[in-house]
């Protein structure tokens, strides 16, 4: 009895570290976009993602991972998403965000796509430069 009293918190503690969601890798000098290769310079385009073996893949434009991801039928194998706010280049839960899709944004890879951690803003932001305004499961249906 005294070792499963022993035992069973350990599993407890063991069990909660399992299930912590991965966090945002920063981006350093040097890391190049995993999708086309250029080096990633602009803070508030960047875009990243974790798989569910915690491989790290980072992105020089929203546009890029969007692409990255479609084209080696990746959605199910990644465990989260995370983009920068344009506004202010902090990490963001990539599926909470709005984004804005317009000619005017000169996105790193002319994608022309950016985040914002609210909706109003991205609505704000879209109005001034004739965008449109995207969820998350928006991006994975262009």
């Amino acid at each position: 009895m005294k070792r499963i009293l022993i035992i069973l918190p350990l599993l407890i503690v063991m069990m909660a570290c399992q299930s912590e969601r991965p966090r945002p890798v920063d981006i350093e000098a040097g890391d190049m976009c995993s999708f086309c290769k250029m080096a990633i310079s602009e803070k508030r385009y960047v875009a990243e993602f974790i798989d569910r073996e915690g491989m790290v893949f980072k992105f020089d434009d929203i546009g890029c991972m969007v692409r990255f991801v479609n084209q080696r039928d990746l959605k199910d194998k990644i465990a989260v998403y995370f983009v920068t706010d344009y506004d202010n280049p902090n990490w963001l839960d990539a599926e909470h965000s709005s984004y804005v899709k317009s000619e005017a944004i000169p996105s790193p890879m002319a994608s022309g796509l950016i985040a914002f951690k609210d909706r109003l803003r991205a609505e704000e932001f879209s109005r001034k430069y004739r965008g449109q305004v995207l969820t998350f499961d928006d991006l994975w249906k262009r």
